[in-house]
């Protein structure tokens, strides 16, 4: 629609909704333009939403990696891995030109550090983990996404088969008589031990590049067998703390006394290292995120949105072009999506939502909302209120202009490839409270 009306008289009409002016509306903008009336109306557009699955995401090189399992009886089961390289302290000649002929494996220690207040999503229950060892290699520059698996041998390495870890995020364990950063420390096999020790002053252990060749990396990950509704969690870790690494004791028996030893093989910044997650929503409990995934036509009472690439809600504004035309400004459209019923304690909604367009090529792109930051657009959770508000006011006057074409957006939650969020929404068909796009015009 094209302007009618100064730009100046655009920011005044909008700032006196936007302050919530408390004038009669038959007064409203008579100081601003002597001879016209501006009344404000307020209208609410049909919305028509649904939940999709996700697509895979990035998750190498970012801030944190996540472990683990859970069963949420709304979503199934989650279940979180870990790819990592671990590398040669200093990078060159571990034990050239030394007498290695009388060191003996003791114990190898993959030990990866909590990421800090922010550690964990759900519950922490036992988790039984298992270790592998990459067959194929991975490079620090590429680029990796949440569904990719590379291939390992499936031989579990961990000493103890089976056998159940309980996360202590805020525990400190102490070893050898040094207090150590919260982390989890599984042990792995002596043969792997073993033969990290008789690589020790060999051209495996030369520099990092012959060195990965010898050992491409661990796959690591949670067993989901046998888990009860709403047992285990994701834990978040920070891989490239120093406290993330791999710890070979060993002892020099030709030493009199005999001495003994650690080297660590790091996790770092030189690392590739990223998180695999696999969603299995036919585990869930009641069954509806199964029928919202087959059902995209339907008035949903609910939709669902989960991060680490599970599920997204879709939202279609078909109504939007009819409230366009002369004698009317959009002065604020605001989005309004509340949370649908109570949820787990443990399960908490996520601190902020985004919102995309598609653009030209299917591929998610900003709203014009978004070019001022992410404060001008909002869409953080309002506790107090259980629900989500986002200002699209440019987006829905793009869509009246006919700059933007109207194919809707989505529903993604934010740091997605970094927590385990999830919400259920209220759909459109919830009686009370249900997600709904406020449209304020002034009227002249």
């Amino acid at each position: 629609m094209k302007d009618l009306v100064p730009k100046g008289v655009w920011a005044l009409a909008a700032l006196l909704v936007v302050t919530g002016c408390r004038k009669p509306e038959e007064e409203l903008g008579l100081d601003l333009l002597p001879g016209d009336r501006l009344e404000v109306s307020v209208d609410t557009a049909r919305i028509h939403a649904f939940t999709i699955a996700d697509s895979s995401i990035r998750t190498n090189g970012l801030s944190r990696q996540l472990l683990g399992t859970y069963l949420d009886p709304q979503f199934g089961v989650v279940n979180a891995g870990i790819i990592t390289q671990i590398l040669l302290p200093g990078g060159t000649n571990i034990g050239i030109d030394t007498d290695t002929s009388g060191l003996v494996a003791d114990s190898l220690v993959l030990a990866f550090a909590f990421d800090g207040f922010n550690n964990a999503y759900g519950n922490l229950d036992p988790q039984v983990f298992e270790a592998f060892e990459l067959s194929e290699s991975i490079t620090v520059d590429s680029s990796y996404r949440s569904d990719r698996i590379p291939s390992f041998v499936n031989d579990d390495l961990v000493a103890t088969r089976g056998g159940s870890i309980t996360p202590k995020p805020t525990t400190r364990p102490v070893i050898g008589g040094d207090s150590l950063a919260p982390q989890i420390r599984i042990r792995l096999s002596a043969a792997l031990a073993e033969r990290f020790v008789n690589a020790i002053g060999t051209s495996n252990m030369a520099d990092n590049d012959q060195f990965l060749q010898f050992f491409k990396g661990f796959y690591v990950r949670a067993n989901p067998t046998g888990l009860l509704p709403n047992q285990g969690g994701i834990l978040y870790f920070d891989l490239i703390a120093s406290a993330s690494k791999a710890t070979l004791y060993y002892r020099d028996t030709n030493a009199d006394p005999v001495v003994p030893r650690t080297l660590d093989l790091l996790i770092n910044s030189n690392s590739a290292r990223y998180t695999v997650v696999e969603h299995q929503f036919d585990r869930s409990i009641d069954g509806g995120l199964q029928q919202a995934l087959a059902d995209t036509i339907t008035v949903q009472q609910a939709t669902w949105i989960q991060a680490l690439a599970g599920v997204r809600t879709a939202i279609r504004f078909p109504d939007i072009m009819a409230f366009g035309g002369e004698g009317r400004i959009l002065a604020k459209a605001e989005l309004v999506l509340p949370v649908h019923g109570t949820y787990y304690p443990y399960y908490v909604p996520p601190t902020q939502l985004f919102l995309f367009r598609k653009d030209a090529n299917g591929a998610d792109a900003f709203l014009p909302d978004q070019l001022n930051g992410i404060g001008a657009i909002d869409g953080f959770y309002r506790p107090e209120e259980r629900a989500y508000r986002f200002n699209i006011t440019r987006y829905i006057q793009q869509l009246l202009n006919g700059t933007l074409e109207n194919t809707g957006v989505e529903v993604i939650p934010g740091s997605g490839g970094v927590s385990a969020n999830r919400v259920i929404l209220s759909g459109p068909g919830t009686a009370e409270t249900p997600m709904r796009l406020k449209l304020t015009f002034t009227d002249y």
